[in-house]
């Protein structure tokens, strides 16, 4: 179970697809309050999650996940990757996805992460 932490429908809808695709289950959440109710009630493979949020940065949630389990997250944004990087020790470095995205990129690093056969 992969789940998906943006504000905007779209992204998540995007993401869900094509995740579905490649028969990964995915949950949803609009904002970094509402994902940390689902982190402490379902096991989870990865966290997908926007760099900014409306209640919260996502590289809270991110910071929050490394302390707190082993469960991989992917911070997505339309900054640059250094700009994000920049907020994380060298050693805590999450994986980072570009926005805008293709399908393939997001089955790609999911499938890596996750190791979800092709």
């Amino acid at each position: 179970m992969v789940l998906v932490v943006d504000d905007s429908p779209f992204i998540r809808a995007f993401v869900a697809a094509a995740l579905a695709r490649i028969d990964v289950a995915t949950c949803e959440a609009e904002s970094v309050r509402a994902a940390r109710a689902i982190c402490h009630n379902l096991p989870l493979d990865a966290v997908v999650v926007d760099f900014e949020l409306p209640d919260e940065p996502g590289v809270a949630l991110c910071q929050e996940m490394q302390r707190s389990s082993n469960v991989p997250v992917v911070l997505m944004s339309g900054h640059s990757e250094d700009d994000v990087r920049a907020q994380f020790p060298v050693h805590q470095q999450p994986y980072f996805l570009a926005k805008p995205f293709t399908l393939n990129q997001i089955q790609g690093l999911i499938r890596q992460i996750i190791g979800v056969a092709c």
